[in-house]
């Protein structure tokens, strides 16, 4: 949450050249799976945020506190900042799931993705890697789909839950490798890390930034990214494409959002210390060594990206008809038209 130090809440001062309009709460909307875990597991993850949070708050001249909403993949954090009064103190954090997949894999994800938000600035984005268990996993991806055609249905693959972007990953993977692998959704990416590395399951995708420690550690194996290019901290790993498979692209991003009706001056004083932000080096060198491609995208160019995220989700869900249809189904998620969700991470077909 970036609250006002002195102003109290929901009262900000008038926004003139002599004293900026501060932020006043960024809520992270994220699953304790994707890219939350990619900003905000451990420690170094938790100074990232405080030394971007730091950065932000010198630009403004005014402190900046996160406060971390979790919870429905991210939309109850979203839902809150979208009924915010739009004063520029109360900001989301949002991700490649509230502004990508959820808008078509919940019914009511009580938000509008695309109506109920300003986009500031884009953060970074951080591409998921196919990994294994570095003893007894798959050598490489060739001999994974050997074993999972011997054996149609019995290799697992771990997610952080129903409809993330990890699980819808493995979707990909199954239909760009002509496979049928059993979908093992957990709550959260940490347990599903554990019992990777202990062999409970057998593959599962990761963002670089959550597996690069375990890969150069030695206790997972990276097989392939899920990206247009190599990625930086994994140069010796193979993109989906390089290997043949056309379509497995999935990256988690995170970006910065204000409530709609923000007037345009607090937006533009926003992009502006945003920017700094990212520009500063301790946040630079922090980003790097998290995996994280750092990315330059705001307003309109921000607005487009997020309308190019949702709609491929949107028109996989909603065909009936289509084989992706059918892969969802059996992987555990049921799509009518659009998903609800009950209890956050079951996802049930609409009544």
């Amino acid at each position: 949450m970036l609250r006002p130090a002195a102003n109290g809440w929901g009262h900000p001062p008038a926004c003139s050249p002599r004293r900026r309009c501060p932020p006043g709460a960024t809520r992270v909307a994220a699953t304790a799976g994707a890219l939350h875990r990619a900003f905000r597991r451990g420690r170094r993850h938790r100074q990232h945020h405080a030394r971007r949070g730091r950065a932000m708050g010198r630009e403004l001249g005014q402190p900046v506190v996160v406060e971390n909403r979790a919870g429905a993949a991210g939309n109850i954090g979203a839902a809150a900042v979208a009924r915010a009064q739009p004063d520029g103190y109360t900001l989301l954090v949002g991700t490649s799931a509230t502004h990508g997949a959820n808008p078509s894999l919940f019914a009511r994800p009580g938000y509008d993705a695309l109506n109920d938000f300003e986009p500031i600035a884009l953060w970074g984005m951080v591409p998921n890697v196919l990994v294994v268990q570095a003893e007894k996993g798959a050598r490489n991806v060739a001999d994974l789909i050997a074993k999972a055609k011997a054996s149609p249905g019995k290799l697992t693959y771990a997610s952080a839950g129903t409809g993330t972007s990890l699980h819808l990953a493995g979707v990909m993977f199954e239909r760009a490798a002509g496979v049928q692998l059993t979908h093992v959704p957990y709550k959260g990416g940490g347990p599903a890390s554990i019992d990777l590395m202990g062999g409970v399951v057998d593959m599962m995708f990761d963002t670089v930034a959550v597996c690069l420690p375990l890969v150069l550690a030695g206790k997972e194996r990276a097989l392939a990214v899920a990206a247009a290019e190599r990625h930086f901290a994994l140069p010796d790993v193979p993109t989906f494409a390089e290997l043949g498979f056309k379509g497995v692209e999935a990256a988690t991003w995170a970006g910065l959002f204000a409530p709609k009706g923000t007037p345009e001056p607090v937006l533009a004083e926003l992009r502006r210390a945003s920017d700094a932000a990212l520009a500063d080096a301790g946040v630079k060198t922090t980003l790097r060594g998290l995996g994280v491609q750092s990315v330059a995208r705001t307003g309109p160019a921000f607005r487009s990206f997020v309308q190019g995220e949702i709609r491929p989700t949107r028109n996989w869900c909603a065909a009936p008809a289509s084989r992706r249809r059918t892969e969802l189904q059996r992987s555990g998620i049921t799509v009518p038209h659009f998903l609800q969700v009950r209890n956050s991470i079951e996802l049930k077909k609409l009544s």
